[in-house]
Parts: structure tokens; sequence; C-alpha cells
């Protein structure tokens, strides 16, 4: 049985991605794109449906319910709410940044913890 993949749309990330620069979730997806954006884009279209600046585009990103946590490689927490893109808050100078994981409302990376609200 041959069973072609179809191709509903593609975008041009302007970077060599990798697993950490983007999330999906159930109707969300956010990549990190052009050295310094983090965007949503719509899953059924590509369209972006927000953007936001962010030190680099290495760090890691996670959706976790409303939210969207970006972990740069310049050791800043972003935390954006999902739907509108807005930036509610960011922790700065982390010194160990190569990780990040969300269970519930906790976020771990490596070597902290904090909760979300």
């Amino acid at each position: 049985m041959d069973q072609r993949l179809k191709v509903l749309w593609s975008r041009l990330l302007h970077l060599r991605s990798s697993a950490a620069t983007l999330a999906a979730a159930s109707g969300v997806l956010v990549v990190a794109e052009r050295h310094s954006r983090l965007v949503r884009l719509d899953p059924q279209s590509g369209a972006p449906l927000w953007e936001q600046e962010v030190e680099d585009c290495w760090g890691t990103t996670v959706v976790a319910g409303d939210r969207c946590l970006y972990l740069s490689q310049a050791g800043v927490l972003h935390c954006f709410d999902v739907h509108s893109g807005q930036r509610t808050w960011s922790a700065p100078k982390l010194r160990l940044r190569h990780y990040i994981s969300v269970s519930g409302s906790i976020v771990f990376w490596a070597g902290g913890a904090a909760t979300v609200r």
C-alpha cells in the first residue's frame, strides 16, 4: 500500500532547527527563527499568529497549558501567553541553561525549579 505524505505548508526558519527550538501541543506550534525570534504558527496554515524577540534562537521551547516558556542560551527564562504572545515575565541570569521541562505548574530547568502562575 503506497501512502504518500502530503505537505500542507512549509516555512523557511532561516536557521538550522533542532527538536529543542520548537514546541508542539494540541493546536499550538511555536518555533524559533531568524536568530532572535520566537513565533507561534497556525498548525493548519503555517500563518504566524504572533512573534516575540528573544536573545537567541538556540534555547529550549516548551508549551504548558496557556503558557509558552523559552529558556535562551543567554540564560534568560521567558514566559509568554500562548494565545496572545504577550510576555508575562522573564527571569535573567540563569547559570545552567540547557534543559527545561514542565510538570503541572512547576517548571524545572538544569539547576533550578519555579512555580508558574
